[in-house]
This record gives C-alpha cells, structure tokens and sequence, in this order.
C-alpha cells in the first residue's frame, strides 16, 4: 500500500511557489521544499503542520494525500475476494450475516459415540 503525498500538485494547482506557501504558513523554506519534493507521504507529519498547509493551500487532509494499491496488494485483495465468494456461494443471507458456513459438519457413527458404562 502506498499513499502519495500531493502537495507539489496542489501548489501548482494554485500556482504557489515555496516562498509563497513558506510566507503562508510561516515554516521554515527548506520544511516546505523537503515536503514539496516528497512523492510519498512523509513518515511523520506533525498535526500543525497539516493544519498550516490545509489553511494555506484552503483544503482538506484527504486532498493532499491519495491512496493507490500496490500491484501485489490488489492481486492478493482480489483473489482473498474470489475465495471467500466461493465459499459463500449458494448461502442464504442470514447465513452470511451470522457468519456459519453452508458446509455441513462431518457425521460420525454412532459407534464412534457411543459410551458404555460398567458396573
């Protein structure tokens, strides 16, 4: 899973530069290049920080940043989906929503139960 950091797309939107949004936010000039120039969601961002660069740029959280699957993750989301839809298939609705499986438990002999007693 990665999620990408958007801000260099939301300043060119807005046609700021670095010295804008640094005079907007009153960070630090090489705070707002390091995070300009970032592709990926930084590791550790601060709440200020966030909420500086939502004032700023006048977005939401979620514009400056944009989840995108791994090729592997969707591969192995996707076929999860398939098996568990097969093992599901032909379920009544209550069925599913209780979670019990369509499967009907193995039956045993009666021999293979039955207990005797000595006096």
């Amino acid at each position: 899973m990665s999620v990408k950091w958007r801000l260099n797309v939301l300043m060119a939107e807005r046609y700021l530069k670095n010295k804008d949004l640094t005079e907007a936010t009153g960070m630090h000039p090489v705070t707002i290049s390091k995070l300009k120039n970032s592709q990926e969601m930084p590791e550790r961002l601060e709440r200020a920080t966030l909420e500086k660069l939502c004032a700023a740029l006048n977005c939401q959280p979620g514009d400056l940043m944009l989840w995108e699957p791994d090729l592997k993750t969707v591969e192995t989301s996707d076929s999860t989906h398939q098996q568990s839809k097969n093992k599901h298939q032909g379920a009544s609705p209550s069925e599913l929503r209780r979670g019990l499986s369509t499967e009907k438990p193995p039956q045993t002999s009666t021999s293979e139960t039955t207990v005797e007693y000595q006096k």
